[in-house]
């Protein structure tokens, strides 16, 4: 075998990054641009072991009690069954990929001088560091993928996505139910409104309890709230402007609670629709970013665009800012 691919393969990891090893096609579609028609076997070698999953195997920390011996004889092994047996080819070509794979990530692996802390559930910090990746640092998620793999970035993906679709409607509705929102002369009692808080409350549980458990889908989901969150806070703030602009020219004080009322929860509605269509024609970039490690600068805006508009909601509703505006 000739290591030459295996030189360029590489560089192109230094050039394209790691996202290489979970794009087949991607890669042999490089790779064989840098080696022209030479090499073919090599290059068949080293794109089927990305296919066959050796590569993000490698890339984990191996197994407990089994040396690195072990590891590459069982990853050689399986290569060799699923994709060369049938083709006539020897076990010493798994061998070779495998190996030459290993030195390859391994390299890569030595620029990551501490390993990422693990992500828990329960843990809303982690949340937030989640959030940050998946906007501002893509590559971070990468990273931690190699390290520990996807099950605690999808559980906090899902109780992530649950709050980002639920608190906005979630947070107004309390402080209605509290009294600290909404004019006085609102004709639904506050009970009324602690019901419908306990309502959906229900279904943020329920949402980051049962959401989907796919890599594919739990992160899209992610960029769906983001971009929900961010449109909502905006058209929120519309809603309320055109709703207190509505009631401004009632002449009557009970006229116009009532103008507000209607005015504000139509303005409101309308606002949810908005934000859910603009949030599913742009989550799309936002997973583009988390595929190629690469943060746009959408996705960077619409985090601080996200924190502004969450800190909007808790100061409008239970910290005076209603009182403020009306």
């Amino acid at each position: 075998m000739n290591d030459f691919p295996v030189q360029k393969l590489t560089e192109l990891i230094n050039v394209h990054g790691i996202t290489l090893t979970e794009d087949a096609d991607h890669c042999e579609f490089l790779l064989r641009a840098n080696c022209g028609n030479n090499y073919q076997l090599e290059v068949f070698l080293l794109i089927n072991a990305i296919k066959e999953g050796i590569t993000q195997e490698l890339l984990k920390i191996p197994p407990p009690n089994i040396s690195k011996e072990a590891w590459y004889g069982y990853l050689s092994q399986r290569l060799y069954n699923n994709y060369l047996a049938f083709l006539g080819l020897e076990k010493p070509a798994a061998e070779w990929a495998v190996q030459s794979w290993g030195m390859i990530l391994a390299q890569w692996l030595v620029k990551i001088k501490n390993p990422p802390k693990l992500l828990f559930p329960w843990n809303p910090f982690d949340h937030l560091r989640l959030l940050w990746w998946v906007l501002v640092m893509p590559q971070q998620i990468q990273n931690y993928r190699r390290f520990y793999g996807e099950t605690d970035e999808n559980r906090i993906g899902k109780w992530l996505v649950s709050t980002l679709t639920w608190w906005p409607l979630l947070l107004p509705t309390l402080a209605a139910g509290l009294e600290l929102f909404l004019p006085p002369n609102d004709n639904w009692p506050p009970n009324a409104y602690l019901w419908f808080t306990a309502l959906l409350v229900g279904c943020w549980l329920l949402t980051g309890r049962l959401g989907n458990v796919g890599q594919g889908n739990v992160m899209g989901n992610v960029a769906f709230g983001v971009v929900f969150s961010v449109v909502f806070g905006v058209t929120y703030v519309l809603a309320i402007v055109t709703a207190l602009f509505v009631a401004s020219g009632m002449m009557h004080h009970t006229t116009t609670g009532i103008a507000f009322i209607v005015a504000y929860v139509v303005s409101f509605y309308i606002a949810y629709v908005i934000a859910v269509g603009v949030a599913f024609s742009v989550r799309n970039t936002i997973t583009d970013s988390l595929k190629t490690g690469t943060p746009y600068s959408l996705a960077r805006f619409a985090f601080f665009f996200l924190i502004t508009a969450y800190l909007f909601l808790i100061w409008f509703c239970f910290l005076g800012g209603e009182q403020l505006l009306l």
